[in-house]
């Protein structure tokens, strides 16, 4: 299902399959039959209806860098934005997305104020209130006021647009001001002003704060607007003395005073926002220094609207404004001259003048974190630029890929940044995975507060890791840092599959099985025969002139605790890792391969079936099962632009003998014959004798069978 809305004036495009998102949206944004332009950016959200995570939620956790920002807003719901081409993808268990409350006050918002500047939008610290159209800015900072002030201004017949965000959009040569149906929230000191407000309860609370959060218009009465077309903008500072104290503000006063509560962006979306605000700071502007009862300054300035919203006034340089009645103690003072002494030019502000104000921007995001430490990581013949902020980090992963060779050159392919995060508390084991992708864009989160995500248009991927997990050195390279590289294999020109490799020499047997079938057993006996035990569940192939090379994982072999009893020597040389509700025991391989890491040509695959025939039964494949079989184990589906690269790698693989091995429960016997097939294919090598698959032919002649046979062979034992 698809719809298209008008988001803060920017043209939004929601792909779900859930009609609740869509109609959460229509409420929260203005819905668009047709639109006649290109689209500012896209959302794609799908729910995941085996995920039944329920109320309540906790708070939005929020991290990005560069162009790629990440929302966790539960395990299992989250969201991943592209700045760069304005796409945003999600994945939401049904419970969230039932709550069409929330989507309204938390994840739209959110959703706009993380895509907004880089679509021209600007998200301004400010409440706005309208009056036939025509709105109102209340600027300043936490405290000064803003919605207790937009609320008193809505009762003197104001219609009330936001109190604390307010979204700016230019079009067709004007600013407009866009709020959303989020929650008015009011401190609680305010109820001394209101009447009515210490007999209401909260619409939502939040664990520690007294705040009150109240619907405007089922709680308050007031009158919602959508949109306005701002003519004024008043910066409020609180003062101790009961004053009504009105000031112009320049334009580079008032700009440097917006600029101020911005978050930091990246260039081009710096230019977009910059030119809505310099369209905002051309309206007159003033500072409003005042205390005392809220009614009474909304009703001054509701009095004196017609002329706070002229941009110039030169035949009048003062305003005479009468106190309200019941206030003629206020202390009313007004000053039309500009603020500070700042030239008095309403003119456009100039582009180096918004650059300057941009530097007084902080990142709430942690976008412009820095990664100081960095390598150029060997990686199959490749190179992948890593940059962190943890030297731990780099010198586990650098020692990971130190084996493997890298490319020629030495230019990067790929770029990784990893963020350690010590302000995110938690302590292994890692939560639950939960993953999804779209158009090239795929991120993988464990629990709400830890990432990874990949751009494959632009090569680079990010992550944030709580600092705990990092220091988990098992499950920092598996389920970490395994996911981040199979996401990134296609880029690299890589196939993955779900297969185990010995070798000997530069010859190789790709191992399949199902889980349990034995084969990561199998492979280690296989490795304390003289093999090197290449790659356990995982390996990354690719076509070179017509040759086809493997490469094996870098992450350790894997048992199931129950290996332990049959091989108690694991006992002392392997350390449990939990991850859900299962343990591994995770054994280095690098005891039983060379130092350096090369590829492999594989002479056969071999499909492990356990506890099938007491005795072993060697059974031939033919092209269309082993077609099947080699397609249903690519370990990490991909992008279709990879297509073309797994297809060569699957057609070579086709064209190789594929067999079935049928055996009892005891691993050591397909250890033995993958042994036999590496070493007499060696041997018939060195002797010239042909290709290997005649070494293979006479191995099975021995064994009593045929090469065309079936599994109905007359069994052979080994």
């Amino acid at each position: 299902m698809c719809e298209f809305y008008a988001a803060a004036g920017a043209v939004c495009s929601l792909s779900t399959n859930c009609e609740t998102l869509l109609e959460a949206a229509r409420e929260s944004f203005l819905p668009i039959e047709d639109p006649l332009g290109a689209v500012d950016f896209s959302v794609r959200f799908w729910v995941d209806y085996s995920n039944s995570v329920l109320p309540a939620w906790p708070k939005p956790y929020v991290r990005g860098l560069n162009h790629l920002v990440f929302a966790g807003f539960d395990s299992g719901s989250s969201m991943l934005a592209d700045l760069r081409t304005r796409r945003v993808i999600g994945r939401f268990s049904p419970g969230m997305a039932a709550d069409t409350a929330h989507w309204k006050t938390v994840i739209f918002p959110m959703l706009l104020t993380i895509v907004g500047a880089s679509a021209g939008i600007a998200e301004l610290h400010c409440a706005c209130v309208a009056k036939d159209e025509e709105g109102l800015l209340l600027a300043g900072p936490s405290g000064s006021g803003k919605s207790t002030l937009a609320l008193a201004l809505s009762k003197t017949g104001f219609g009330f647009l936001s109190d604390d965000r307010t979204f700016c959009s230019r079009g067709n040569g004007e600013v407009l001001a866009w709020g959303l149906p989020t929650r008015l929230k009011l401190r609680h000191e305010a109820a001394q002003w209101f009447r009515e407000l210490p007999n209401l309860q909260p619409t939502e609370t939040q664990e520690g704060s007294p705040d009150l959060w109240l619907d405007p218009e089922s709680s308050l009465g007031l009158k919602r607007v959508r949109r306005c077309r701002p003519r004024a903008i008043i910066f409020l500072e609180r003062q101790k003395a009961s004053e009504f104290r009105l000031s112009r503000v320049s334009s580079a006063e008032a700009l440097k005073r917006l600029n101020k509560d911005l978050m930091a962006e990246l260039p081009d979306a710096v230019a977009k926002r910059s030119g809505t605000i310099d369209k905002l700071v051309d309206l007159p502007c003033w500072l409003l220094q005042y205390d005392g009862y809220p009614q009474a300054i909304a009703q001054q300035i509701s009095q004196n609207l017609a002329r706070l919203c002229l941009i110039d006034d030169p035949g009048n340089r003062s305003m005479q404004i009468t106190p309200s009645q019941g206030h003629s103690d206020m202390k009313h003072i007004v000053d039309t001259m500009p603020f500070e002494g700042v030239a008095g030019s309403r003119g456009a502000v100039s582009m180096s003048e918004s650059a300057l104000a941009e530097q007084y921007q902080e990142d709430p995001l942690r976008r412009l974190t820095p990664t100081p430490y960095h390598a150029a990581l060997p990686v199959m013949g490749r190179t992948v630029r890593l940059e962190t902020n943890s030297s731990k980090i780099l010198e586990h992963i650098v020692g990971l890929f130190a084996p493997y060779p890298g490319s020629a050159n030495g230019h990067p392919d790929f770029l990784w940044r990893i963020v350690s995060q010590s302000d995110v508390q938690m302590t292994p084991p890692w939560p639950k995975r939960s993953a999804f992708s779209g158009h090239g864009l795929r991120f993988a989160e464990f629990g709400q507060r830890n990432f990874l995500a990949v751009d494959i248009q632009a090569r680079e991927a990010i992550a944030f890791l709580a600092q705990s997990l990092v220091e988990d050195e098992l499950g920092f390279t598996s389920p970490f840092l395994d996911n981040l590289f199979c996401m990134t294999t296609g880029s690299l020109g890589l196939a993955s599959l779900r297969a185990n490799c010995v070798a000997l020499g530069n010859k190789g047997i790709l191992v399949f099985g199902a889980h349990n079938s034995g084969k990561t057993t199998a492979c280690y006996i296989a490795a304390k025969l003289g093999l090197d035990f290449h790659a356990d569940e995982g390996v990354f192939a690719e076509v070179e002139g017509g040759r086809l090379r493997v490469w094996g994982g870098f992450w350790p072999a894997a048992f199931r605790p129950e290996t332990l009893q049959f091989l108690p020597e694991l006992q002392s040389c392997t350390r449990p890792f939990s991850y859900r509700d299962f343990t591994f025991h995770h054994l280095s391989k690098q005891q039983f391969r060379a130092t350096q890491v090369q590829s492999v040509s594989p002479v056969c695959c071999i499909f492990l079936d356990r506890q099938v025939s007491a005795i072993p039964r060697l059974s031939h494949i033919d092209h269309l099962e082993l077609s099947r079989l080699l397609t249903d184990n690519v370990l990490f589906k991909d992008d279709d632009r990879f297509e073309k690269a797994r297809a060569s790698v699957l057609a070579v693989l086709e064209a190789l003998p594929g067999y079935h091995l049928a055996y009892d429960s005891n691993p050591a016997v397909a250890a033995t014959f993958l042994r036999q097939i590496l070493s007499d294919c060696d041997m018939a090598e060195e002797h010239s004798e042909g290709r290997c698959n005649k070494s293979l032919l006479e191995i099975r002649t021995q064994m009593g069978s045929s090469v065309g046979g079936s599994s109905q062979q007359e069994p052979v034992k080994i």
